[in-house]
């Protein structure tokens, strides 16, 4: 059976109550038992650690994954940022050696997230992706083609690159595909429509920013605003793809129509949205991304609203544009610093279970239980006692580490 046994301070199925004195039996990439040692052999005592089912990043743009810090300033209007991001991008694909740049980039960030302890990602890329960085072993990639064009004679270029994905994907087993109409401002209504219809004939996720900063609003509601300039300077302006009088909630009518829809950010999203992503958690979730949020001094988050009306909240950490790092445990310990009133064991379920389900990957990941995929996060913990185990593990301090055992370490 090659069978072998870990044993720590606590295990946070994520299904169940955290497990003192925590045993876990793992046998060929597999979790055999939580809680027992059926391996025949004496556990390997990890310590004062919690064990918990390896991190879902269920939002990340690994081509930024070189930059040493946010583009942009904090507290930036977000147009400034986005153009910030264009000029960047631009002058990469400019560079002589751009396919190895944004491999080495990639390389870098899926190394990142391994080492931090996410067992999968949801990627947003752009087109001319490197492909050569995956698989990295023990990551599960799904990989969200980005569409952009607000141009009517885009639409049907775009839809054959997303067929061409699929098809490549469906040739291989080292990454998932998905599809990824970049966000209102940037698609043409038509790409969105016959995008979903795509996403269910092929069985594959869609993921669409939306609701991500007001002047996103105020380009949907009136067609005017910072949008608009920033549009016209890059000549991708078509003020007819903009109906008027739009809300987020006209897209996320369109987006329900997909196999599985990712909304990212959703950092404006009203209580109508709200009532309407809660009816359809089966097949649609938000994707809140908590230290770029905070990176553009949005208005609060409705992560206590969302919540309090089912919807199925992922984290996600966006990209190193936006965020000093890619380690999604440091997102997470920011929700728990920012709401005090959420419980922190569904913030636990945000990073793991509502992370993996959001990407159709829950039968795989997401929870510590018999079957599924051995791929684990470690964090240490504090030395003190407490009532609560999940206090006790945001409590710490200390970096969370991945690990995809396959034997029984040294």
């Amino acid at each position: 059976m090659n069978a072998f046994a870990l044993k720590a301070r606590y295990l946070f199925p994520i299904v169940g109550p955290p497990i003192l004195d925590g045993t876990l039996t793992l046998s060929r990439g597999r979790i055999l038992a939580v809680g027992d040692n059926v391996s025949g052999l004496p556990a390997r005592d990890l310590g004062n650690v919690a064990i918990l089912p390896g991190l879902i990043n269920a939002h990340a743009h690994l081509e930024f994954s070189d930059l040493p810090a946010p583009l942009g300033r904090p507290n930036s209007a977000f147009t400034d940022w986005l153009a910030a991001v264009v000029t960047w991008r631009r002058q990469q694909m400019a560079e002589p050696d751009a396919a190895e740049l944004r491999l080495r980039a990639a390389q870098q960030g899926l190394d990142e997230l391994v080492r931090t302890g996410t067992a999968a990602v949801g990627e947003i890329a752009s087109p001319g992706w490197a492909e050569a960085a995956f698989p990295t072993g023990s990551l599960d990639a799904t990989i969200f083609l980005e569409l952009l064009g607000l141009s009517p004679m885009r639409v049907e270029p775009l839809l054959a690159a997303a067929g061409a994905h699929l098809t490549a994907s469906a040739a291989t087993t080292k990454w998932r595909a998905g599809l990824a109409p970049h966000a209102p401002y940037s698609v043409n209504p038509e790409l969105l429509a016959r995008t979903c219809p795509l996403s269910r004939q092929h069985q594959v996720p869609v993921a669409m920013h939306l609701a991500e900063s007001r002047e996103e609003l105020e380009l949907l509601q009136s067609g005017t605003g910072p949008f608009v300039s920033l549009l016209e300077a890059f000549e991708a302006w078509h003020p007819e793809a903009i109906p008027r009088g739009s809300r987020p909630l006209d897209y996320l009518r369109v987006l329900a129509q997909a196999h599985r829809a990712l909304v990212v950010h959703g950092n404006y999203l009203g209580p109508e949205d709200i009532t309407f992503l809660a009816a359809r958690t089966a097949r649609m979730s938000v994707v809140y991304c908590p230290r770029t949020h905070a990176y553009f001094g949005h208005e609060p988050y409705p992560l206590p609203e969302m919540l309090a009306a089912g919807v199925n909240v992922a984290v996600g950490t966006d990209s190193r544009a936006s965020n000093p790092d890619l380690c999604l445990w440091e997102d997470l310990r920011y929700v728990r610093r920012k709401f005090h009133g959420v419980n922190p064991a569904d913030i636990l379920r945000m990073g793991t279970l509502c992370g993996a389900a959001a990407l159709g990957l829950e039968q795989e990941y997401g929870s510590l239980a018999p079957g599924k995929a051995a791929s684990l996060t470690v964090v240490p913990l504090p030395d003190d006692a407490t009532g609560d185990p999940h206090e006790l593990l945001f409590e710490s301090a200390e970096p969370a580490t991945g690990t995809s055992p396959t034997r029984p370490a040294a």
